[in-house]
């Protein structure tokens, strides 16, 4: 018997309290709970499910959880389970940055710059993981430089998509020719029996359309909520990889138009390491500086939005047509040379942020003692508090 929509709520909702460690361990618990202990699908299921999320821009673990309630109760079921996932860190971010100004006024400058420190640790183990996942040959390694240095120096708006689309045409070309797929299952494609599937492609008409409303939107009448929305709609449609991933892209999409600061920025992607659920819902901080309405908690609901609607969309799309869609392998090889290219903007993102924050010695060994704590077993909820501490009491020592 399948679950109720309350069921599939607080199932994702005690997901969302518990599950620290990011996409890679949220797999792991989606795993032991829908899997082995509630049986609501079967291991070839769940594998052909993370298969396809792993194959689309956006936050992977959210989508296998919008994926699971689309399965048990169709569009309801999979929106409930987004809600229950995403609910506690979406309002912990936003919590977080309605006190930030309190936070600002009890921190100074000192203690700000080493939350920026160690975000760049962060970042820089993001950028080491990543790399050691996506670049195996040569030409992967080549086009990941080529990335970092198309980003770094040419400083023009849609620069990190130009990269995404070239990297896309190279993986096609240099991909070799019978590259397995990921987790491919020879299954029949698994689909909810909840939905009428026959127009289902609607809603990649949707996704693609989405662009080009929003651009049309901008050129004939400008305006700060469209061109917020827009922004954390094409972040999340555009990025492979999820979690640290998407931090290149929030920081030209917003930092660098000035629509929150670097110092604002910093201290939300520190605090979102912190606490449990999608690191997407950083978005829900972002927002809430934005005025795009008078209301900081609305913004801050519309971000959270804009940022999963990709998700939503790719998910009612493909998921009826799994297994022609996985069946195509020019589309694994597309995101193998778009995997490599991401890293790159990942690692121009660390090269700037260490050009930026490392004013002597002390920031360097700080950095690379953060960069250690993170590769060692300590929880983040001890390594990055004890960091800060360590931070300032270093600072104040010398």
């Amino acid at each position: 018997m399948p679950p109720t929509l309350w069921q599939i709520f607080l199932t994702f909702l005690k997901l969302g309290c518990t599950s620290f460690g990011g996409p890679a361990a949220h797999l792991v618990f989606f795993h032991q709970v829908f899997v082995k202990k509630l049986h609501w699908l079967e291991d070839q299921h769940y594998g052909q499910l993370v298969a396809l999320a792993q194959l689309l821009p956006g936050p992977t673990s959210s989508q296998v959880g919008m994926g699971i309630g689309y399965l048990q109760k169709g569009y309801a079921g999979a929106f409930w389970a987004w809600v229950g996932f995403t609910l506690p860190s979406a309002v912990l971010m936003t919590a977080f940055a309605l006190l930030s100004y309190q936070l600002s006024d009890l921190l100074n400058l000192n203690a700000f710059h080493g939350i920026q420190l160690i975000v760049l640790g962060i970042v820089a183990v993001a950028f080491w993981q990543m790399l050691n996942s996506f670049c195996k040959q040569p030409w992967h390694y080549l086009l990941m430089l080529a990335a970092t240095l198309f980003v770094m120096f040419v400083p023009i708006a849609l620069n990190q998509i130009i990269v995404i689309l070239i990297a896309a045409i190279v993986g096609l070309f240099l991909s070799q020719k019978n590259t397995p797929l990921k987790t491919l299952s020879t299954q029949p494609a698994i689909t909810s029996t909840q939905n009428n599937h026959t127009f289902a492609y609607l809603w990649l008409v949707a996704f693609f359309g989405l662009f080009v409303l929003f651009a049309l939107i901008q050129w004939l009448s400008p305006h700060v909520l469209v061109e917020t929305i827009q922004g954390f709609y094409q972040t999340a449609a555009l990025v492979f990889g999820g979690g640290h991933v998407v931090l290149p892209l929030l920081h030209q999409e917003f930092v660098n138009t000035q629509l929150i600061s670097a110092q604002q920025f910093d201290l939300g992607y520190a605090l979102a390491q912190l606490i449990p659920g999608p690191l997407f819902t950083f978005a829900s901080f972002i927002g809430s500086f934005i005025p795009m309405t008078p209301f900081p908690v609305l913004n801050a609901v519309i971000a959270t939005i804009a940022i999963f609607l990709p998700s939503f969309l790719l998910i009612f799309g493909l998921l009826p047509y799994w297994s022609r869609f996985m069946a195509q392998n020019q589309i694994q090889k597309a995101v193998i040379g778009i995997n490599a290219a991401v890293v790159g903007l990942l690692f121009a993102l660390v090269l700037n942020m260490g050009m930026q924050q490392l004013r002597s010695g002390l920031d360097l060994a700080f950095v690379i003692l953060v960069i250690a704590l993170l590769k060692t077993k300590l929880p983040v909820l001890v390594s990055i508090p004890g960091s800060f501490i360590l931070y300032i009491l270093l600072s104040t020592w010398f």
